[in-house]
């Protein structure tokens, strides 16, 4: 290669037109060796700058126009906000439901686990409520819709109103349905690995939610009271003036008796349930244990300080259950083995409960002692309690006295206590309570009556 010199003007990026040195051939051949094929395609380290200024001031593309959504237009104010609240949970709620008619319901019969009898039982009302809130929910879509929406005109209260009666009619009979649907769901898991099994895979599916189909059947149940809570929000957010505020103060009591009806219901319903499973559960359990005048409050296990027994304490609105376990192998009446076998009823009106953990003098941890005194029972009411000549030979003695001391053991003893005797000491109370008012009303109605004789006479 020949040398090179500053005469030759090489233009490109390693050169300029001021470079005057020489370069010799062996370092000029390693140099351009080591440069990239295009490195001599430069005519000029001159820059076009016109043609720059031209490339950096050209116009600026259009931005695209922002469509108005659901959510941009309801988030406007504090009302839109509680309406969007309503239409995202309504959807949420619509959704559920499906899975428990698709994806439990519809499988469960396709895979033959459960027939079409027990599927009715465990079912009840679902595929009704599910129905109900697609339609509800497309009147909903209607009116939050981006070309419907008014903050100062569109009403919400007024879809309410126009569904009162059907509202009523399906949660009424979900909640009546809902104990026999429990105990069904109950019966399927003892009987059924089939069913365990599919349970367990359900609660792994991303399409569930990897909720279980017990998580999802209380859902009907949380929603009165999250419709009655929204619509509240709802008449807050509402000057008196709009349209809307009439029909939302009827919507929300509306809601709202519907929510206390099927809480109640609801109570009313595991109550009855709880007494027939304590029936079904306890060995020689008298059968008028299950009426509908009585509620069971709760269960509780102890042990008797005197006999060292471990005992089950029943507690029922008017009376209080005494039970011990049961040897193994004794069937009940559904085919299961007995858990408990029954001791005695104590009348709730003849006892004295003493907290005997919060004496000041003489505690003892986590007792309780319950004495059974008739004579604190008003004499015109039969007593509920099981007579000493009447209660098993089979059993402890130290059971048939009439003083129990009964302790709590366990990581929850203090706790257990504490709720047990608040829980007695309540239904004491309301029992003596509507005992005094029945005696009043009986001394009025007599009065009346004496004052009828008396003018009648007169």
């Amino acid at each position: 290669m020949p040398r090179l010199s500053s005469a030759t003007a090489l233009r490109g990026p390693l050169f300029t037109p001021e470079a005057t040195m020489s370069l010799y051939p062996h370092l000029l051949d390693a140099i351009v060796g080591s440069l990239p094929p295009d490195a001599w395609d430069w005519i000029s380290t001159e820059a076009d700058l016109a043609t720059i200024r031209d490339e950096q001031y050209d116009e600026p593309t259009p931005i695209e126009e922002v469509k108005p959504t659901i959510e941009s237009v309801l988030t406007k104010d504090k009302r839109g906000y509680v309406v969007m609240n309503l239409w995202e949970t309504e959807q949420s709620y619509v959704s559920q439901l499906g899975v428990i008619q698709k994806v439990f319901r519809q499988r469960l019969l396709e895979r033959g686990i459960i027939n079409e009898t027990i599927s009715n039982l465990i079912f009840a009302g679902v595929e009704e409520l599910h129905m109900f809130h697609v339609r509800f929910m497309e009147s909903l879509q209607q009116v939050v819709s981006v070309d419907s929406w008014s903050t100062t005109e569109s009403r919400i209260g007024a879809l309410f109103v126009a569904q009162k009666a059907e509202l009523i009619k399906l949660y009424t009979r979900f909640i009546d349905n809902y104990a026999i649907s429990q105990k069904s769901m109950k019966q399927a898991e003892k009987n059924s690995e089939e069913y365990q099994a599919f349970m367990k895979e359900m609660v792994k599916l991303r399409e569930t939610n990897r909720q279980s189909l017990k998580d999802l059947l209380i859902l009907p149940v949380q929603r009165t009271t999250r419709y009655h809570l929204l619509l509240r929000d709802l008449l807050k957010c509402t000057p008196a003036e709009h349209p809307d505020h009439e029909d939302l103060e009827q919507a929300w009591e509306a809601m709202n008796q519907l929510a206390a009806m099927v809480n109640e219901k609801k109570r009313r319903e595991e109550e009855a349930t709880g007494l027939f499973d304590a029936f079904e559960s306890t060995k020689h359990c008298p059968p008028t244990l299950i009426s509908h005048q009585r509620r069971l409050i709760m269960r509780v296990e102890a042990t008797d300080k005197s006999s060292k027994r471990d005992i089950q304490l029943v507690l029922c609105s008017d009376l209080l259950m005494v039970t011990i376990p049961a040897r193994s192998g004794v069937f009940s009446r559904s085919g299961t083995d007995y858990a408990y076998r029954f001791v005695r009823w104590l009348d709730i009106l003849e006892l004295d409960v003493t907290d005997l953990a919060t004496l000041e003098t003489g505690a003892v941890k986590d007792c309780l002692r319950i004495t059974l005194n008739p004579a604190k029972r008003p004499p015109e009411l039969p007593s509920q309690s099981t007579p000493a000549h009447d209660i098993s030979p089979s059993v402890p003695k130290e059971l048939a006295a009439p003083v129990l001391v009964v302790q709590f053991s366990g990581q929850d003893a203090g706790k257990n206590r504490a709720g047990f005797f608040l829980a007695i000491q309540a239904e004491m109370k309301v029992r003596r309570d509507a005992c005094e008012k029945e005696r009043a009303k009986a001394a009025a109605n007599a009065a009346k009556a004496d004052q009828a004789r008396a003018d009648r006479d007169a």
